[in-house]
């Protein structure tokens, strides 16, 4: 059987560098990208960088850009103030497109029965809501709740070996680099940049309670869960079969060591 994977990429660093340790471990990668519809620029950077690693690993990959626009509405933007409100942090803004994000991951993953799903978080950009240790394993029970495993290869990966790594390989590495941030190699929200800019220009960290961040997955968790079972009816799918395929497969992965992570 082939081994397949799915990976949310936006050709950045981390998630480049993902894809390349999974490229050399499995059959198939899925690289999902996604559109907020909110001041989300430079998507065709992602492609270019997909292009990039079809090239290194011919036949590997599968690009797909969605729009997570309505899904991060529904979740933030329609009730923004109150969430704010709610939470006592802009952080509403980041995890809210996250979440969105994600849930229309395990979707993906249900529909192709897909096992694995991975991500680019680091320890070492912890100061971003979606990447601190707590919002990975809130995220990684999530995928558990419908038979998918969450992994994230880079997590404990120093980025200074990232980029010399991708260095090394001859990835394009942008127009310019300032500190560990690199300029035009992937898309750019701009409500995103506006909030982590004193993270970025003075290493000012915002605040991120993780009491705050639970709270906002368990508020959240019966929307996503709707949302995903509404889906799969509309397709005429049904929920229970889509799991326990996942489930079988991730046996049989297991079962043939192709459990790289």
């Amino acid at each position: 059987m082939k081994s397949k994977i799915a990976l949310m990429f936006s050709g950045g660093v981390d998630s480049t560098m993902v894809a390349y340790l999974l490229a050399k471990k499995y059959d198939e990668i899925h690289l999902l990208t996604y559109n907020n519809g909110y001041g989300h620029l430079f998507k065709g950077r992602t492609k270019n960088r997909f292009n990039e690693l079809e090239d290194m690993f011919p036949g590997k990959f599968k690009f797909k850009l969605s729009s997570s626009k309505d899904l991060f509405e529904k979740i933030t933007i329609n009730n923004v103030l109150n969430e704010y409100k709610t939470h006592k942090s802009g952080f509403v803004w980041c995890l809210g497109c996250k979440l969105a994000m994600h849930t229309y991951s395990i979707i993906y993953c249900l529909e192709n029965g897909i096992a694995l799903m991975s991500d680019g978080s680091s320890k070492d950009t912890n100061e971003m809501v979606e990447q601190k240790e707590i919002t990975v394993k809130l995220i990684r029970k999530l995928y558990k709740k419908y038979g998918i495993s969450f992994v994230t290869p880079v997590y404990n990966l120093k980025r200074k070996e990232e980029i010399k790594k991708l260095k090394e390989l001859k990835f394009n590495m942008g127009y310019m680099q300032i500190m560990d941030r690199f300029l035009g190699i992937q898309p750019k929200c701009l409500a995103g940049e506006i909030y982590y800019l004193p993270n970025i220009l003075f290493r000012e960290k915002p605040k991120h309670d993780d009491k705050q961040i639970k709270l906002f997955f368990k508020r959240k968790s019966d929307f996503v869960d709707k949302t995903i079972k509404l889906h799969l009816m509309n397709n005429n799918l049904k929920f229970d079969d889509q799991k326990n395929k996942i489930l079988k497969t991730y046996k049989l992965l297991k079962k043939n060591g192709m459990l790289q992570y």
